[in-house]
């Protein structure tokens, strides 16, 4: 039989050093300062010392979590607790029961910025309608965020809408998309008011919103759900997808405005929201009338859809009696 490996007693260097770094740092990293121990001999020698391991909390940082969780600034929170990532810093408050101070954001936002109606925040809001959410906070006590995403071609949207909300966030890039992200329970709560809700394809809402400013909310429903392109016949045509309630809205204000018709159809069913996806669309002169009063004059639009819809404004239609009958109406409504 072989003889058993003689067991190597701990010298006072090797002791010193895990006691230092044993609570600190990674086993695996622990085995590189110690190469003549495994990593089940260390574990046993720092049970014997009643030493914490680095992936356990020692009451000494569950004490500060307790003391600086609430009203401490993440920068101030990961430098009291150096070890510690901010996604378990977050996850053992929430073990703990903490909540963190929701009423200041992180970062700067205009906070108040959806109380008021202005051109800018009707469209803002129905291109959160049409293409943003907002999400739960994670954790108990963490404020909700506002997110959007476009593709990374149209991220000057995102700056714009940045900009309106002074919003000190960046601008995130994956792959070909760019996000949003704005945390703020104040803002998120006024949102909530207009009817914004989570998860709002399958519960959306229509808000109240004041006549004059319609024009450019449908504009943001437009450039988040909608389409303008020139057909073979290099005909305008405007498409607008999205929610029964909000295309039944715009469907009626154009008729409403314009006499302009168009039958709400069933696109596609989605299985996660348990809903339909409708559509509406408009094509020649009734494309062109709508384009010409959602984007003359606008303050605030997606530079892609903007330069579409001028190219359509340019467009030269074979104009029937009623198309001539309809432009009328419209220039009369628009001049009174």
């Amino acid at each position: 039989m072989k003889n058993k490996k003689k067991y190597q007693y701990w010298s006072r260097k090797e002791t010193n050093l895990l006691t230092k770094l044993y609570p600190c740092v990674k086993l695996d990293t622990l085995l590189k300062r110690l190469p003549k121990r495994n990593k089940e001999t260390i574990v046993v020698k720092a049970l014997s010392l009643n030493l914490y391991s680095a992936k356990l909390w020692h009451p000494k940082e569950n004490h500060i979590l307790r003391n600086y969780f609430e009203k401490s600034s993440k920068d101030k929170l990961l430098y009291l607790l150096s070890k510690r990532s901010w996604k378990a810093i977050l996850a053992k408050g929430e073990r703990l029961g903490l909540k963190r101070e929701t009423a200041k954001p992180k970062l700067k936002v205009d906070e108040n910025y959806f109380e008021k109606w202005t051109p800018n925040m009707a469209y803002i809001l129905g291109f959160i309608i049409a293409d943003g959410c907002i999400i739960q906070g994670t954790y108990k006590g963490y404020s909700d965020s506002l997110k959007l995403g476009v593709h990374v071609k149209d991220r000057d949207i995102l700056e714009k809408i940045k900009s309106q909300l002074k919003a000190a966030h960046a601008i995130s890039i994956v792959k070909n998309a760019a996000y949003l992200s704005i945390s703020s329970q104040i803002m998120i709560n006024c949102l909530k008011n207009l009817g914004v809700t989570y998860r709002k394809s399958s519960n959306e809402n229509v808000p109240q919103i004041p006549l004059k400013n319609i024009r450019h909310f449908i504009r943001g429903v437009v450039d988040g759900d909608g389409s303008i392109w020139q057909d073979r016949k290099d005909y305008p045509t405007l498409s607008i997808a999205g929610g029964e309630n909000i295309l039944s809205f715009i469907r009626d204000h154009f008729f409403d405005k314009f006499r302009l018709y168009s039958t709400l159809t069933k696109q596609s069913y989605s299985k996660k929201v348990k809903n339909y996806l409708y559509q509406i669309s408009y094509r020649a002169n009734s494309a062109k009338i709508l384009i010409n009063y959602l984007y003359k004059e606008a303050a605030i639009y997606l530079d892609r859809k903007y330069y579409l819809a001028h190219k359509c404004l340019k467009a030269n239609i074979k104009t029937r009696q009623n198309s001539k009958y309809i432009l009328k109406r419209y220039h009369e409504t628009h001049n009174s």
